[in-house]
């Protein structure tokens, strides 16, 4: 059993992508979103009276030695009270995808996969099922300028339409560490 650490360890250094050789639109995916962003907007559920605001702060860090972006994402919506999102966004070179793989405390397992056109990343609608009912999301992220990203999100649920749309300001970057273990 001690050699197979060794052995795993050495596997992973030669697997292992030096930064120079990182696909460009992995690093588009991380220098777009690593930071600390504040986002500010609103969501409007049927039959609310008015939009209800939202809050949110996402923490996004260089994860995979540079190759995807890890973010904690957490604040308020529509006034449910707190919310927290573990999410995880990437670009799958095979697909020619990115991802946005989300676990919510909302109960919310998703895995977004959407493609670059131009400043936007437009996801396909994703089909899931939360407290038994079937629900579809189309979800859209746009960059219109260094350190801004603007939300939209809109999700049918059996006749009904939740939507959700902010713009996120970047109030400081987070670079790749260039530290080794």
């Amino acid at each position: 059993m001690r050699t197979v650490a060794p052995l795993l360890c050495l596997s992973i250094a030669v697997l292992a992508q030096p930064a120079d050789n990182i696909d460009p639109f992995v690093k588009k995916i991380v220098d777009a979103l690593a930071g600390q962003w504040t986002l500010q907007g609103t969501d409007r559920e049927p039959g609310a009276q008015k939009p209800a605001e939202v809050r949110m702060k996402f923490d996004c860090r260089p994860a995979a030695l540079g190759t995807a972006v890890a973010c904690h994402l957490s604040g308020d919506v529509g006034g449910l009270g707190p919310v927290e999102a573990a999410t995880i966004i990437g670009y799958n070179p095979d697909e020619h995808l990115v991802h946005w793989m989300e676990i919510s405390s909302t109960s919310e397992y998703h895995d977004h996969k959407g493609v670059w056109n131009g400043d936007t990343i437009d996801f396909e609608p994703l089909v899931y099922t939360a407290m038994g009912k079937k629900s579809t999301e189309k979800f859209t992220l746009r960059f219109p300028s260094k350190g801004k990203m603007v939300l939209m999100s809109t999700t049918e649920t059996e006749g009904s339409v939740s939507q959700i749309d902010g713009t996120a300001t970047r109030q400081s970057a987070t670079r790749p560490s260039a530290s080794k273990p």
